[in-house]
């Protein structure tokens, strides 16, 4: 298994796979917010770009490594969640002629959240930020109706709203490489903001089911298929103890001071994430309950 490196080398794990790697797991400028994990799949006629980058700039690299390794004049790209790491170089792949696709969830989200994320980036990153724009990525069902048939091996699977709403992941079937997104995840905490625990969890399970070979995640190295063991372990962790607390009427503030998991206490982005964590599963079980009291 090809090992992290903190580069956007092209790495080739199989005839017609390629991933570019992120730079470490926070943005910052000395990684310039290229965080997450770009993967490039080549079909017979075309190409498809699996997420589209942080910026405009990280488009543009994004882009020129495609053309690098790949001769295909016809390309799409798939905005796999409305994430900022995964989604503000969508605009610039479009203007270079590179059809972006999205679940309508996903492009709701970017409309909504992507200019203030882009606004504080611009306090970050500085100007690697200039001229990123938001994209309205197309819908996601319209690419089975393209007349090259770009997704002959590929499978776009939609297990409804898990890690946030629309997520989507790309499974290359000759190879079994899997690109996850944030669903998928090991020895680091992901945020659980945006999520629906029962159906990721469901996902997850969902997921055991695939001959998989390598997982792309969002961010961080490339992963074994046990890594969907280890996210089923954090979240029903979460899950258990954060309703234990809730049912013992501990208030929101102790719940968040005492669901500490220290198994997972080494992973990164532990002490960023997981105590939020706590508040995110904590309100949503209060808000089911008092749904199921009405």
């Amino acid at each position: 298994m090809p090992a992290y490196v903190a580069s956007a080398e092209a790495l080739k794990l199989d005839n017609e796979v390629w991933v570019f790697l992120g730079t470490g797991y926070t943005v910052n400028t000395e990684n310039k917010g290229r965080i997450a994990n770009v993967g490039f799949i080549e079909t017979s006629q075309s190409g498809v770009i699996i997420n589209t980058g942080i910026s405009h700039n990280h488009a543009k690299q994004i882009l020129r490594q495609v053309n690098d390794i790949s001769n295909k004049k016809t390309l799409e790209a798939i905005v796999l969640q409305g994430d900022r790491k995964f989604a503000l170089g969508a605009s610039s792949l479009n203007r270079s002629g590179v059809a972006t696709y999205a679940h309508p969830k996903t492009v709701i989200q970017m409309n909504e959240r992507c200019i203030t994320c882009i606004r504080y980036l611009e306090e970050t990153l500085g100007n690697e930020m200039h001229q990123t724009q938001v994209d309205t990525p197309r819908n996601i069902a319209q690419m089975k109706f393209l007349p090259h048939l770009p997704l002959k091996d590929i499978v776009i699977i939609n297990h409804g709203d898990t890690v946030s709403k629309g997520a989507l992941m790309i499974y290359h079937a000759p190879s079994g490489i899997l690109f996850s997104g944030d669903a998928v995840f090991s020895s680091i905490v992901p945020s659980i903001k945006d999520a629906n625990l029962g159906a990721w969890k469901k996902s997850l399970k969902l997921l055991r089911d695939l001959p998989i070979s390598f997982i792309i995640p969002g961010i961080g190295p490339i992963l074994k298929k046990a890594a969907i063991d280890d996210s089923l372990s954090y979240l029903e962790a979460l899950d258990i103890s954060t309703t234990n607390l809730y049912s013992s009427n501990q208030d929101l503030l102790s719940a968040t001071q005492n669901g500490g998991l220290t198994q997972f206490s080494e992973w990164g982005l532990y002490s960023e994430h997981h105590s939020n964590n706590v508040m995110y599963r904590y309100l949503q079980i209060e808000q089911n309950q008092l749904e199921l009291e009405k």
